[in-house]
């Protein structure tokens, strides 16, 4: 039942921006065949900093469940999920703004359509083009794509909760997490081969399926952020003398 429920949180976690938004990115390169085996390393990487970031909290979870416990702790806890739940609630995507604009009297926008990859993060969509470059670009990419997506990791952090219960020894926990690391990038390494087959063949498709996964993933930015902020507010006010929370804030 674990195994099952991990494998499909990791295929979620499969189809984020980090694990296969970029990757279809970097493969539509026009030097593509001379990029794919850097998108590998860049796979090998992100994968590699989830397994990483896995260990630490796995570690982690024993003692963050004793301050957690802390009234202060707890405090800190609900302050930022209240932020996150406020931020989700007035987060609005660009086809949003742009509707409301328009909405007031603004006029039509006719500069051309960004590239696909500004329209999450201006600063990772500045460094996507040029990422394969060099070695550094390629870790420095797979660091920041990691980092941007430890705020709604919702299902990794769901499977770090399944293996914590089902009470797997630290070396069986290991190893689980390096299968679900591998399962994650799995469909980005399936593409990488199927572009080195196919080639240009494919290339419509991976723009399209680009395009539709970076608007999804823009579109459940906000809902994530939102389903996050609410479990940990309702983590925090658990079990929790309300007394003891007003206390420790004022």
């Amino acid at each position: 039942m674990e195994t099952s429920s991990l494998f499909v949180l990791a295929l979620i976690d499969a189809t984020s921006i980090g694990t296969l938004v970029i990757p279809i990115w970097l493969l539509l390169r026009r030097d593509y065949r001379s990029a794919i085996p850097r998108v590998l390393v860049y796979l090998g990487l992100i994968g590699l900093f989830y397994w990483v970031i896995g260990l630490l909290l796995r570690s982690g979870m024993t003692l963050a469940s004793d301050v957690f416990q802390q009234p202060w702790a707890r405090a800190v806890g609900l302050a930022a999920g209240v932020l996150m739940l406020v931020w989700a609630l007035s987060y609005r995507t660009d086809a949003q703004k742009e509707a409301a604009r328009l909405k007031a009297g603004g006029a039509p926008r006719t500069e051309s359509e960004p590239a696909p990859e500004q329209s999450i993060s201006p600063k990772l969509g500045s460094r996507v083009g040029t990422a394969l470059d060099t070695r550094t670009g390629v870790a420095a990419l797979a660091l920041i794509a990691g980092l941007l997506e430890l705020p709604t990791m919702l299902p990794y952090l769901a499977a770090m909760g399944i293996m914590q219960n089902a009470q797997w020894s630290p070396g069986i926990q290991a190893l689980a997490l390096a299968g679900y690391c591998l399962v994650m990038i799995a469909p980005a390494l399936v593409l990488c081969a199927v572009r080195a087959v196919l080639g240009s063949r494919i290339e419509g498709w991976l723009k399209t399926a680009g395009a539709k996964l970076a608007k999804i993933s823009q579109e459940s930015l906000g809902w994530i952020v939102g389903i996050a902020g609410y479990l940990l507010i309702r983590a925090c006010l658990q079990d929790m003398d309300l007394s003891e929370l007003i206390h420790s804030i004022f």
